[in-house]
């Protein structure tokens, strides 16, 4: 039960795809304008595609204590934030993770808006965070298939920079995994370079009490009474033998 740690993890062949409803989701509302958009989203989604080199690294640590807003993990940082130790909640260890669409994108991107094509070079940087973004989906879902290999439960994916965890806990990913082998570095604002990439932590564990469950919300199965981003109410312990 369990996985031995620290263990890496590796990744190859990432190719997820994306489709223009990815790049809309990304765009926001486009009002009247989207009739007009229409082929500009189709060509970013394919240029995206094209453009794209995913990579990935993770490292899975121990979780060796916890405590109110915090959680330490053996031979590793400690992170804090106001749902952290809440999301921890019976977690044995954490996935640190580090997800990247690449440079290319925002290189063309950047050659665009130079070119004076401001228009593309705007819905191509959003077909780019789209891109990111399931980069980071698809390596998560692969970690939480070789987490539950192990008996483990998975829970939602803590992120740097939500209300969840501020953004100087990139500071702690970056301590953890080896992002330059695969051409990521933390910048001094705490932004990512590339910039269509992706980080967190990955709860985990065989008595894990929130779940990643994209169907449902985690609240159904968290009593905390008080918690600011309750949306649905408790509706007991999906643990195992519960």
């Amino acid at each position: 039960m369990g996985l031995p740690a620290p263990n890496a993890f590796s990744f190859e062949h990432l190719a997820p795809p994306i489709n223009p409803d990815d790049v809309w989701r990304c765009l926001g509302p486009a009002g009247g304008a989207k009739e007009k958009l229409v082929d500009a989203v189709a060509w970013a989604t394919a240029q995206a595609s094209e453009l794209a080199c995913p990579q990935a690294v993770a490292v899975s640590l121990p979780v060796v204590g916890s405590g109110r807003g915090r959680v330490q993990f053996g031979g590793g940082p400690q992170i804090a934030g106001r749902l952290v130790s809440h999301l921890f909640d019976g977690a044995i260890g954490g996935v640190f993770t580090i997800a990247t669409a690449g440079p290319g994108i925002e290189r063309r991107v950047a050659s665009l808006f130079a070119e004076g094509e401001a228009l593309q070079a705007f819905v191509l940087d959003a077909a780019g965070s789209a891109m990111a973004m399931a980069v980071f989906a698809d390596v998560a879902a692969g970690i939480g298939k070789e987490l539950e290999v192990h008996s483990n439960r998975v829970g939602p994916c803590l992120k740097p920079g939500t209300d969840a965890w501020a953004l100087e806990g990139q500071r702690a990913i970056f301590d953890v995994v080896p992002a330059a082998s695969i051409g990521v570095r933390l910048m001094d604002s705490l932004l990512m370079n590339p910039q269509k990439t992706q980080s967190g932590v990955i709860p985990f564990g065989p008595n894990l009490r929130i779940i990643n469950d994209p169907g449902a919300s985690p609240c159904r199965t968290c009593s905390a009474p008080r918690c600011p981003m309750r949306v649905e109410a408790f509706q007991g312990p999906t643990l195992p033998g519960a």
